[in-house]
């Protein structure tokens, strides 16, 4: 009976050497299938949250809800339409705290002032870092107390001319999403996008034409 011969370590080093080269392979694609997976998150978020203030504005004389202090906030706003916080984080920093916010050009105003809705930017990724907190936190907003100014801006805030630059590329960074981030519009859609793309007063002026 002939004996079996077994694998001789050169042999099983070379199978592990091409697992491994296999496995370094298949890593990036299993990443940018997770990131992918993230982002479709981020898109249903931001769906719902465009649709509901742009039902808050339906019942409240079509006025857009704020985005800055002394009026009621957008995301307080729009709170009875989604009855859901969970929607305010984004799936890419879900434990950082809120990671959306309204454009600067777009709060509190008239729906009939917005020209081609399809065009302008209503709501979208901001990093949590770079929504303002009051003094006094601790007001019931969870994680990192209660904003009281919370929007976005075009990059390098030329634009828009917001207190500070919230955008990703003016601060030196790439979108959170694939180098790029997810803007919710007026007419209710929400797409990808790389933000200089729409570096434009066409997209953030709600009365730009």
């Amino acid at each position: 009976m002939k004996r079996r011969r077994g694998f001789t370590l050169i042999e099983l080093l070379v199978v592990i050497a091409i697992i491994s080269i296999l496995a370094s392979m298949l890593f990036p694609v299993f990443s940018r299938a997770q990131g992918k997976g993230r982002q479709a998150a981020c898109i249903a978020n931001q769906k719902q949250i465009t649709v509901a203030i742009l039902m808050y504005a339906e019942d409240f004389d079509e006025m857009t809800p704020a985005g800055s202090a002394n009026r009621l906030l957008w995301y307080e706003a729009i709170y009875p339409y989604t009855h859901n916080y969970q929607i305010l984080y984004c799936p890419d920093r879900k434990d950082s705290g809120p990671g959306y916010g309204l454009n600067w050009l777009a709060a509190n105003k008239n729906l009939g002032q917005f020209w081609d809705a399809a065009t302008k930017i209503l709501i979208g990724d901001v990093k949590p870092e770079y929504i303002r907190l009051p003094t006094n936190p601790g007001m019931g907003w969870p994680k990192a107390g209660q904003p009281d100014e919370w929007w976005i801006n075009d990059p390098d805030n030329d634009l828009c001319l917001a207190t500070d630059d919230n955008s990703y590329e003016g601060n030196g960074t790439v979108g959170t999403h694939n180098d790029g981030v997810i803007y919710g519009f007026a007419d209710s859609h929400v797409k990808w996008v790389r933000e200089r793309m729409l570096d434009q007063v066409e997209s953030w002026d709600p009365e730009a034409k």
